[in-house]
């Protein structure tokens, strides 16, 4: 079922957890009316932020209703992460969504092992195939062993029509270049670092990580990129990759998850998330999480006093 709302400003929602791991559904409402309230296109449950690979059936279960209940009056389009190790864990979790009345699903290539093009072909004929009426999104992601390229996604959407979009958020200049003009059906969504370069070549969307923190800056950002304003979509790219490389790039090499940055981010943010990880991954330490306040405001003042979009 085609979905064409795909396109604009995809954001991920953030899991809040306690100290034992369990969901505080309170909290899952507020930081799904903040986001909303930021002027998003679109939301999706369960990617890396939502830690939608540690959540067991149940919660899944649970989670994704208060989703659905929370975004009823939502104008964008929705998605929820379906992921697992077999096409019948992740049908599971479809058939789950469906009976939701959500819309839009997100998918990853199961990576117990690196799947040859054979089982790429069943993989999507069989999850996308049971599901006519779902929209689906491959979360294009290194960790699943195999990035898919632009003309391998052109092809599945070939086998399975329902496959309308992606999400990538690595690769190099012609890597992009070969992602967006080679797969011409497909939705294509990337992150702050390519969007300027991939917008112009057709890219539906942008999936931001900045704007947790900065949200002025992330929807600035996006905003002049669309209605073509090089210098300054130059001079917020800037800004945005220096907000990467002074606070992501030094956590990550101290072996933090990408999610737990997120959630110091979101917070930093006036989200009220604890900074709490499913096991076996770890939250940012105090000492850490006060070094990236102290950097956050030194060098972004300017964009945590802006007006929110």
């Amino acid at each position: 079922m085609a979905n064409s709302r795909l396109g604009g400003v995809l954001v991920s929602v953030p899991l809040p957890l306690d100290e034992h791991g369990a969901l505080v559904p309170s909290l899952l409402g507020a930081a799904i009316q903040k986001l909303r309230a930021e002027g998003c296109d679109g939301m999706y449950l369960f990617g890396t932020s939502g830690e939608g690979y540690a959540v067991s059936d149940a919660e899944f279960a649970q989670i994704a209703g208060i989703f659905a209940a929370e975004t009823a009056q939502f104008a964008g389009f929705r998605q929820v992460g379906c992921f697992g190790l077999s096409s019948e864990a992740v049908k599971l979790r479809c058939q789950t969504v469906a009976n939701l009345g959500l819309e839009g699903v997100q998918i990853t290539l199961p990576f117990w092992k690196e799947l040859n093009d054979a089982e790429i072909a069943r993989y999507f004929t069989d999850v996308c195939g049971s599901f006519p009426n779902l929209s689906f999104l491959l979360y294009n992601n290194p960790r699943n062993k195999r990035r898919l390229k632009g003309a391998e996604m052109e092809r599945m959407h070939q086998l399975a029509p329902n496959l309308e979009a992606a999400k990538t958020g690595s690769g190099a200049w012609l890597d992009f270049y070969e992602l967006i003009t080679e797969a011409p059906s497909i939705h294509n969504f990337v992150t702050e670092a390519a969007f300027a370069f991939c917008h112009p070549l057709g890219a539906a969307g942008l999936i931001p990580s900045a704007n947790y923190a900065l949200p002025a800056l992330s929807r600035g950002y996006y905003d002049a990129v669309v209605r073509s304003d090089a210098s300054t979509a130059s001079r917020l790219h800037a800004d945005v990759m220096r907000f990467f490389h002074l606070t992501a790039v030094p956590l990550v090499q101290k072996g933090y998850i990408d999610g737990a940055i997120d959630k110091a981010y979101a917070r930093l943010g006036g989200m009220d998330m604890p900074l709490n990880m499913k096991s076996p991954h770890t939250k940012l330490s105090d000492a850490d999480y006060a070094w990236l306040s102290d950097v956050m405001n030194a060098q972004f003042a300017e964009y945590i006093m802006a007006p929110t979009p």
